[in-house]
């Protein structure tokens, strides 16, 4: 594991992920897809893909968004800083809309992050809470409620880029 590489995992079924183009790996990224088929067990994939991640940061991602390069500086100090930390990202101020500001406000109260968020979080802190949980309907549900269990978030980085509205992992 190398304490500068932050690992990209972006959340999606194969069908969903299959024509997307991911940029490409380099010594401080590393670009992942789960490619869900419908009989898997998502838990158990994105356990095996974060188990196999070569960074000390995870980051998960929606389908076609990826995070910005003020983000990814930030992403790359707190991995190399190796405490553990978790966060998310801001909403997209560009996109407002009733259903985002359902999001938002849902966001706020809650302190969970909605999956166009997208979630990271340091991998050693991901195994000691015993992994990602239910991966239901609202899919970082779950697991933050794990890490704030042991620490509290990091503040939200800046939005991420977002190429398209189907934000569907299926």
């Amino acid at each position: 594991m190398s304490q500068e590489l932050v690992t990209y995992i972006v959340l999606g079924s194969y069908e969903r992920l299959k024509d997307l183009k991911l940029p490409v790996s380099t010594k401080k990224e590393e670009y992942l897809l789960t490619n869900f088929l419908d009989d898997s067990c998502f838990e158990d994939v994105i356990d095996k893909l974060i188990f196999k991640a070569k960074g000390n940061i995870v980051v998960l991602l929606p389908p076609s968004s990826f995070p910005n390069s003020k983000s990814k500086k930030m992403l790359m100090k707190i991995s190399s800083i190796d405490h553990s930390s978790w966060g998310w990202f801001q909403f997209n101020e560009k996109r407002n809309d009733f259903i985002q500001n359902l999001k938002k406000i849902s966001s706020v109260i809650r302190s969970i992050p909605n999956l166009e968020q997208g979630i990271f979080f340091n991998k050693r802190l991901y195994f000691s809470v015993g992994g990602i949980g239910k991966f239901g309907s609202s899919p970082f549900n779950e697991i933050s409620k794990r890490f704030y269990s042991r620490i509290d978030p990091q503040i939200p980085l800046p939005a991420l880029i977002i190429r398209t509205k189907n934000l569907t992992i299926f």
